[in-house]
């Protein structure tokens, strides 16, 4: 703990903690050909030429919460693997939506990816009308400076970048929205896409105004810089 809190003060309030935020590419994996992978290598390379980013741990949902080995052979999560799943989603919400956090946002699908060639069963919604992400991009708008939410749909092709340059390219334009009450959120949420939105949808509608209530709760400034917005916003 001490080591973190020392880190948030090294790194101009930040965490070395990132978050990943992306549609599922097919039904059982979320990145089949390693394109996206590719893509937050390329990113996390960028970050990391910061002085005040010598690590970065990155929460990636695939690799770091229990899946279930063999779905269509019905290989399923064990008892003791789905306690730990459930305990972990009920962790996003504070990963998202800390203040010191990052999150990495990846908006569009990689080049060559055809949702129309996808398994029945497939969610092929895009990223802004996908529950989850939709939710994930809500958490990281709440209290945290522009910096800090990246959306990594906005890279160049061919650019080599780093640090000062990945942020300016993937927080232009704006496409970060002011911070929404739980009720605005919960009517949003239901014209999004689930996979298992029967029992996903109550679950990040709870998740998102506890995230809210704790992070607004604490806050002393907020910090809402260069993100394009108007007078609406």
């Amino acid at each position: 703990f001490a080591d973190l809190v020392e880190a948030t003060f090294e790194c101009f309030g930040s965490l070395p903690v990132a978050a990943l935020s992306y549609p599922w590419l097919t039904k059982d994996h979320p990145d089949p050909r390693g394109a996206n992978l590719a893509r937050v290598a390329r990113a996390l390379k960028a970050l990391l030429t910061s002085r005040c980013i010598p690590r970065l741990g990155v929460f990636w949902d695939f690799g770091s919460l229990h899946q279930h080995p063999d779905p269509p052979n019905g290989v399923l999560r064990t008892e003791e693997q789905n306690a730990l799943f459930k305990q972990g989603l009920g962790c996003l919400g504070t990963l998202y939506s800390h203040k010191y956090t990052r999150v990495l946002r990846l908006t569009s699908f990689p080049d060559g990816h055809k949702a129309e060639e996808q398994a029945e069963g497939t969610n092929v919604a895009k990223y802004f009308d996908r529950g989850w992400c939709f939710t994930e991009q809500s958490w990281a708008g709440l209290t945290k400076a522009g910096h800090l939410s990246l959306d990594l749909g906005k890279m160049r092709g061919g650019k080599e970048y780093d640090w000062d340059s990945l942020t300016d390219d993937c927080t232009q334009d704006g496409g970060r929205r002011p911070p929404l009450l739980p009720s605005a959120f919960a009517a949003e949420l239901e014209k999004k896409s689930f996979t298992n939105g029967k029992d996903d949808k109550p679950l990040v509608k709870r998740l998102y105004e506890a995230a809210f209530e704790e992070q607004f709760g604490k806050a002393t400034e907020l910090f809402y810089e260069d993100l394009g917005w108007g007078d609406a916003e």
